[in-house]
């Protein structure tokens, strides 16, 4: 059962269009006024001893993991009682079959030497964390002399436990762990952890979602919840720099995966065919009984120079008790490794060094965090992505992910509304994120190649300070759908003199933003043959809605009823649910009476809420779409307005899901009728082709089929990703264009509400 909705929720459902847009306009422009006036950024025995140590720290990884930045303590294992429900989680996570038969996916290697206590509270964290039917944990005991060796025999099958009659050093125990390791990946982990949810999975989802990532690194917590490390950054010296040491795991800068230069060894997956012929770790780093200094960058170096990279990943997150085994006295015998090491480091890398490091500058800090070598690009949109609930926001978040591949992408959002998971979401494929507030120091303090402005608002409003904070800075206005051809084609339909006023206000306003840029994006051929004859000279590119594919899901003779998918407060989604409903549905039952309308989408207002019935099922908004396109028998899309491509009609097809749609709906991306489609207008011709769709599995097949092979050719991330990218390294950057002024912009715009 849907949970209610919010008063504040139905009273903007209330508003009428007019008032929301002004509303929205003024917010932009409040922004805008905000940042140009220069608002800154601010924004008695082992058991015993367990208990000791985390009241002792005041252990807090679980606020951390909240991303809450205020100390509150989180208790450690109260005791035995504790160890024996350990021992009674672990023989409920191992697998039902030998590890050995399986297909290793990663090998967790835990060098220790005594603290039991350290040992314990880390393996107790990987019990929550970890799918041992296919992930091994392997613990290299170095010669403990406490109650190690005890602990771990009782672990039986959990841990496979190897025992060094006397201790070889670190790099050697560590070596012993991945030689016999069976995971195609390698992930040493000191014992004096605490891993936190989606540790291991960040660190997996990174290096197997790019072949050329050859090692992955994670966020380090303070046991009181502050930052140790978000990667390393070493200078020209061979210095070494924990970036973001002391500050809040919510900062933004710490939140996105990045290129490093290094990562710590006490979190670090590396894939096991580079570590072998690395040959591991070098010996020349190694020390006796704690983890060898230097030994983790060296290894890092290596895997850089054979081509691949270093990737830090704030998702996978972890608590470390830094110092616990060598102490933090500079002074210290242990200490006294960092020196030497460093000095041995240099010798091996001076060339890397020299060549390719910044010198040790505290104002290069920010530049050295990122290892990626292509140019910042800033994107701007109204508000975060939320890219399964409409189409333009998944269509945004493919954008962001194109650029990530040669770019070093800034999102800058404008909403004060809070959506963690889906800026997580942005943050696990490497983009950087911002609020509008920080707009003004990242404008003077980075230098932005291309800035990428969405949707007219937006672009109006900002436009401005952006081309005055670098006067050869490449605009692209991302006008998404063309709002002018949309608020026209809804005046034509209804008459509603509100409409033709903004096709009016937004024709003005969209031309004028377009010669004013260096590029614009269209999401349709339509939209961009419109806006070529109204701004002539403009360089327009097509960016339609992008779409994967994916599993083609039940045959024919299996699926049943038929689906429409549209955000509810979307006006066209709207007008076509009561175009559906009252004109088409019935004369579609009147040949399929048993047929069920299943309509997907958000905010549904109370109208659009009184056609549920046993044969029209309202889902609201559905997390998991995919057994829908998989068992639903045909699509449905009666949209009579609107712009742009519609991504309901590509995300079907990209399922082999076949469409019934207008020709509104068909526009702009290159379908035929009856090969890729099926297009009608008249209601009763519209009902002719569902049932048609529905009852001939010939068609219907030949239809899926075809609609497949469309996406792939058209709208795939692989191709529209190159078209993304060729246009924004191609774009000119002029300095001005046309002899029109940035006041101009402003000034009409001010003109026009």
């Amino acid at each position: 059962m849907k949970p209610p909705r919010s008063l504040k929720e139905r009273f903007g459902d209330s508003l009428p269009l007019s008032f929301k847009l002004r509303l929205k306009r003024v917010f932009v422009g409040a922004v805008a006024a905000a940042l140009r006036l220069g608002v800154g950024a601010r924004g008695s025995g082992f058991a015993g001893r367990v208990v000791a140590l985390a009241v002792t720290h005041g252990l807090d990884f679980e606020r951390a993991r909240r991303d809450v930045y205020t100390p509150v303590p989180l208790a450690g294992p109260p005791g035995a009682t504790d160890f024996l429900s350990f021992l009674s989680a672990v023989s409920d996570r191992k697998p039902s079959g030998p590890l050995a038969d399986r297909d290793v996916r990663a090998s967790i290697i835990i060098p220790v030497f005594n603290k039991a206590e350290f040992t314990f509270q880390c393996l107790s964290s990987l019990v929550r964390e970890v799918d041992f039917g296919e992930t091994e944990v392997i613990v290299v005991s170095n010669a403990s002399t406490d109650e190690t060796a005890q602990m771990l025999l009782h672990l039986g099958d959990f841990v496979r436990v190897i025992d060094n009659a006397e201790s070889p050093g670190f790099v050697d125990a560590c070596h012993r762990g991945a030689a016999a390791a069976r995971g195609r990946h390698l992930v040493f982990l000191n014992n004096d952890t605490v891993v936190l949810p989606g540790w291991l999975g960040g660190l997996l989802e990174t290096v197997e979602s790019d072949p050329q990532v050859g090692a992955v690194g994670s966020m380090f917590l303070y046991p009181d919840g502050r930052i140790q490390e978000a990667g390393a950054i070493i200078w020209k010296t061979g210095e070494a720099l924990h970036y973001g040491r002391g500050k809040s795991p919510a900062d933004r800068r710490f939140n996105f995966a990045r290129e490093v230069d290094s990562c710590s060894g006490a979190s670090l997956l590396v894939r096991r065919e580079l570590f072998e012929r690395l040959g591991g770790f070098d010996r020349i780093f190694d020390r006796l009984s704690a983890p060898a200094c230097y030994a983790d960058a060296d290894l890092c170096f290596g895997v850089r120079a054979l081509g691949y990279k270093v990737v830090y990943q704030p998702a996978s997150r972890l608590g470390h008790y830094e110092g616990a085994t060598a102490g933090t006295d500079t002074g210290a015998d242990s200490k006294k490794y960092q020196v030497a090491n460093r000095a041995k480091f240099y010798e091996k890398w001076r060339d890397v060094l020299e060549r390719e490091h910044l010198p040790n500058d505290p104002a290069l800090v920010g530049e050295a965090s990122d290892r990626k070598d292509g140019p910042r690009v800033l994107v701007i949109d109204d508000r975060l992505p939320t890219p399964d609930r409409d189409a333009g926001s998944a269509r945004m978040v493919f954008i962001l992910k194109a650029l990530a591949q040669w770019s070093r992408p800034v999102f800058v959002y404008l909403s004060k509304e809070e959506l963690p998971e889906y800026e997580k979401q942005l943050w696990r494929a490497g983009v950087e994120t911002a609020r509008a507030v920080n707009l003004g120091r990242l404008l003077k303090e980075r230098k932005f190649y291309a800035a990428v402005l969405s949707r007219p608002d937006v672009a109006e409003a900002l436009m401005p300070l952006v081309r005055r904070s670098d006067a050869n800075i490449k605009i692209v206005f991302d006008m998404v759908d063309a709002y002018f051809i949309r608020f026209g084609r809804e005046y034509d339909l209804t008459g509603d003199a509100h409409a033709a006023r903004e096709a009016a206000r937004f024709r003005r306003v969209e031309t004028r933003l377009a010669r004013r840029s260096d590029l614009v994006w269209c999401a349709s051929t339509t939209d961009a043959e419109v806006v070529r004859r109204e701004a002539p000279g403009v360089r327009v590119e097509v960016i339609p809605t992008i779409h994967t594919l994916h599993a083609r899901g039940k045959p024919f003779d299996e699926r049943r009823h038929l689906l429409f998918i549209g955000h509810l407060r979307h006006r066209p989604n709207v007008d076509a649910v009561h175009f559906l409903a009252r004109e088409i549905l019935p004369l579609v039952r009147e040949s399929l009476p048993d047929v069920e309308l299943h309509i997907v989408g958000d905010h549904a207002p109370p109208e659009i809420m009184s056609y549920a019935s046993e044969s029209v099922r309202l889902l609201g908004y559905v997390p998991d779409i995919d057994p829908l396109f998989a068992s639903s028998r045909v699509m449905v899309a009666p949209l009579r307005f609107g712009a742009g491509a519609k991504g309901k009609i590509g995300e079907a097809l990209s399922y082999g899901l076949p469409v019934v749609t207008t020709s509104v709906g068909a526009e702009g991306m290159g379908f035929t009728n009856g090969s890729e489609v099926l297009v009608a207008d008249d209601p009763r011709e519209f009902a002719r082709e569902v049932v048609r769709a529905y009852r001939d599995g010939e068609l219907w097949q030949r239809l899926s089929d075809s609609g497949s092979a469309h996406v792939e050719k058209h709208f795939t991330p692989e191709v529209v990703g190159r078209v993304i990218n060729e246009s924004v390294k191609s774009a000119r950057g002029e300095k001005r264009a046309r002899g029109e002024s940035d006041e101009a912009v402003s000034t009409g715009a001010e003109q026009s509400r």
